[in-house]
């Protein structure tokens, strides 16, 4: 899947239900995020992420675990494809 012409690596993503998207690259991710109180429940499948983002407030954002990346910033729109 690709948002706004970048290649999002990554099968997976953590979602608040809110606006908060981090998209999850490695086992790694998983267990930092879990450090910090984020559940296995606020994972989704990456197939599901153009629904969580248009479903979400206008504080929405995408970025991956490490935040090393930014795929979409707060504000900005998205756009979709394979």
């Amino acid at each position: 899947m690709k948002v706004n012409g970048k290649e999002i690596i990554g099968k997976s993503f953590f979602y608040d239900g809110c606006h908060k998207i981090y998209v999850i690259e490695d086992d790694e991710d998983v267990n930092h995020m879990k450090e910090i109180g984020w559940s296995e429940e606020q994972i989704y499948p990456i197939s599901y992420l153009p629904t969580a983002f248009y479903g979400s407030c206008s504080l929405r954002f995408i970025h991956n675990v490490k935040l090393t990346k930014t795929y979409v910033k707060q504000f900005e729109d998205a756009e979709f494809s394979e």
